[in-house]
């Protein structure tokens, strides 16, 4: 039987995998349902979606951040750097949606990245 320490990694990657890849599947839904004018709102699957990916993105972030602070950058494995810069780039386009929907921007900032368009 193998130990855990040799099945970390695909538990880490199927993680990321669901985490990362649910709110993603729930988006592109909701764009195509957009692009097919349904009157039923699919920019709310939308929204929803990267405002759960702001959310993943914080705790992957944090969970990935206070690692790398105990072990250090050069002795994080190549996978762990990966996950590390994606949930960071997940955590910036969450945070961006955040400060919209809590109102501290302007909605229109972030317009773009649910309609694709700016206004």
């Amino acid at each position: 039987m193998q130990t855990f320490s040799k099945i970390r990694p695909w538990i880490a990657g199927i993680v990321a995998c669901l985490t990362i890849g649910g709110p993603l599947v729930v988006m592109i839904d909701g764009y195509v349902l957009m692009a097919q004018n349904d009157p039923l709102h699919p920019d709310v699957l939308v929204l929803i979606g990267l405002l759960v990916w702001g959310l993943v993105g914080l705790i992957g972030v944090l969970t990935y951040g206070i690692h790398t602070y105990h072990v250090g950058w050069r002795q994080l494995p190549t996978r762990q750097r990966i996950l590390l810069a994606l949930y960071g780039i997940v955590f910036l386009i969450g945070l961006c949606v955040w400060l919209a929907f809590l109102g501290l921007v302007p909605y229109q900032w972030v317009d773009w990245i649910i309609y694709g368009r700016a206004d």
